[in-house]
């Protein structure tokens, strides 16, 4: 049985996890056909994907980018954007497995996990001796090279990982000189090293360095045109220990640091009027210490985490933000029988910061099991998002357009508390349904607020403030199961209600209604694999002039077809959008594509080498 950590930062097995965690393993990373974590997550249940030239960011049940924590193996990753994660900038040859948790997950993991927590899981060194390269080249000139090397001597083993990806971008329409997707080209090195200093001890160390260059064109309201360049450099360290103290007390300790930067350059066509530069550079470093501790039924855990952070950036009023945070936090797992099969797990964190003081946050999961093939969870928590150093701390004025945005040193920490019920049946082991309902209640939304008003000689001035209200909830429905012969399907539907309470509207690029199919095939006397994957999205409120518009809904339609030789190389053919959605309005999703590629995988066990398995 799979094994998750996000949902309670314990190992537990899947299906005995009281809070609800979605997996995506390495079998069915690779079976997508994905490369970067946005591809492979725009056909999920309950996520939305939002694509513009600064990158593809993550809507989970309805709410924004920055009210969902991305970690990679367990650590909070920066470089924001606008708020958001960009996703595009993890490519998948060095993921392991991706572990989803919706609803509020601030009480193990902190500030920006109102919506839920997105945990990407590296690739672990093998024992043996492993190897495995991925080709692909097709259409828009997209190229894209990995490969993997893993290799294991008594009690050390290393795994290196590396990638090339490149892509021309795209353009929905030739009739101007904008561009809808930026050309890109990434690198991303990773290595980790896994020391067993004894049965009941490893220790890990892991680095990484990606870059990722991205160039567009722009045309403004006006006429303008500009040349855009997005360029984004992050470097990621962590060195991690674990191990029994007793054969019921486990000690986690961890260290983190990482380093990001982001160059964008505006240039005018023509002109030296518009042009803008923006340097933005980001570090922070976190250490965590956890105990856990085994008794009768229970499962005790106590942690700290500590965490330092510095930004510098241009348009800052201050050249640097700095920021500290400390956090204590305990839960207790159970799990037992009371006439029939029952778990729980309940949490409270408090984290104290330097900027706005102290924010305490709870959680409260049951997990119940009436009769076999049935089980019902319910679960409900607080979350919160720290204010962001630019929204504490900016500094722009355009007197041009005659206005001024200034940063407000004394926001709160926006907040939520979310409830989600879960009903699942799987009456045999290949056949599965589930049926999550959610509400997420929000406050102290920040946003931007006129500050003073224009005067004679004097610009608008306008600063961020703590009034806005939101609520999203709505019903997420599963299914999949396997037939005879190889066949494999599964199906969702998302219904979504998104209100704005501030302005009394659905917020905007939420679409109420969305579902997605995959069908599956694999016929193994040709050693053959088909993949299917489609996704309808129903009509989006927009508000470009403050009256409400709906873009337009639309279905996508991937496929990928792989034959494997020698039980080793597989040929691939995959295409993307088959149906060709999207528009330059509203849905600027990449046009139609094709890809040829080729994959090879190699093992060689340590017993073939003369040595002891």
């Amino acid at each position: 049985m799979a094994v998750v950590v996000t949902g309670t930062r314990t190992s537990r097995p899947l299906g005995e996890s009281p809070v609800n965690v979605e997996l995506i393993d390495r079998e069915e990373i690779e079976s997508s056909g994905a490369e970067s974590l946005d591809e492979l997550l725009e056909h999920e249940a309950g996520l939305d994907i939002e694509r513009t030239f600064r990158g593809s960011h993550l809507q989970l049940q309805g709410l924004e980018p920055d009210h969902t924590l991305i970690l990679v193996d367990g650590q909070r990753v920066v470089g924001r954007e606008g708020g958001a994660i960009d996703l595009s900038r993890y490519p998948l040859e060095s993921v392991e497995r991706i572990e989803i948790v919706k609803g509020a997950g601030s009480v193990l993991y902190g500030s920006d996990a109102m919506g839920g927590v997105v945990n990407i899981i590296t690739r672990r060194p093998d024992e043996d001796l492993a190897a495995d390269a991925r080709l692909a080249a097709g259409t828009q000139r997209t190229a894209d090279l990995s490969a993997g090397l893993s290799a294991g001597r008594g009690r050390v083993g290393n795994r290196l990982d590396v990638g090339v990806h490149t892509s021309d971008g795209y353009d929905l329409d030739p009739s101007d000189i904008a561009t809808n997707g930026s050309a890109f080209r990434v690198l991303d090195v990773s290595d980790q090293i896994q020391v067993q200093l004894s049965p009941d001890w490893v220790v890990r160390a892991r680095g990484g360095y990606m870059i990722r260059d991205a160039q567009g064109v722009n045309l403004s309201n006006t006429g303008a045109e500009f040349d855009q360049r997005d360029l984004t450099e992050e470097v990621q360290t962590r060195l991690a220990a674990e191990g029994w103290l007793t054969p019921q007390t486990m000690l986690s300790l961890s260290a983190y640091a990482t380093w990001f930067r982001n160059q964008y350059v505006s240039d005018q066509r023509g002109s030296y009027e518009l042009d803008s530069y923006q340097d933005t550079r980001e570090r922070l470093v976190q250490a965590s210490t956890q105990l856990d501790q085994g008794l009768a039924s229970h499962t005790a855990s106590l942690g700290v985490d500590a965490l330092s952070e510095w930004m510098d950036s241009d348009r800052l009023g201050k050249a640097q933000g700095e920021r500290a945070r400390v956090a204590f936090f305990a839960q207790d797992e159970w799990a037992g029988e009371l006439v029939v099969p029952l778990g729980f797990v309940a949490g409270a964190r408090v984290d104290m910061d330097n900027q706005f003081g102290t924010h305490p946050t709870a959680r409260l999961a049951v997990r119940v099991q009436p009769v076999e093939p049935l089980v019902l969870k319910a679960n409900g928590g607080l979350g919160y998002r720290a204010p962001s150093f630019k929204e504490m701390l900016l500094y722009f004025e355009n007197p041009g357009a005659g206005y001024r945005v200034e940063g407000n040193p004394d926001l709160r920490p926006e907040t939520s508390s979310s409830l989600g019920v879960t009903v699942e049946l799987s009456p045999v082991e290949p056949v599965f349904f589930s049926l999550h309902a959610f509400r997420n209640d929000l406050d102290d939304l920040i946003t931007v607020g006129t500050a003073q008003e224009a005067e004679a000689g004097s610009p608008t001035v306008f600063s961020y403030v703590n009034v806005a209200e939101a609520v999203t909830q709505g019903v997420e429905a599963q299914a999949r199961f396997e037939l005879d012969a190889g066949v494999r399907v599964g199906a969702s539907y998302t219904f979504t209600d998104a209100q704005d309470l501030e302005q009394s509207r659905l917020l905007e690029g939420r679409a109420r209604h969305r579902g997605s199919a995959q069908l599956g095939w694999s016929f193994e006397p040709w050693a053959t694999d088909l993949q299917v994957r489609a996704g309808r999205v129903g009509p989006r409120a927009f508000y470009p002039d403050g009256e409400l518009e709906l873009g337009l809904p639309y279905t996508s339609l991937d496929a990928r077809l792989a034959r494997e030789f020698f039980g080793q190389v597989s040929v691939f053919v995959e295409g993307d959008n088959l149906l060709g959605a999207g528009d330059t309005t509203w849905n600027p999703i990449p046009p139609r594509g094709l890809s040829l590629g080729l994959s090879g995988h190699f093992v060689r066990a340590r017993a073939a080498q003369g040595e002891a398995p």
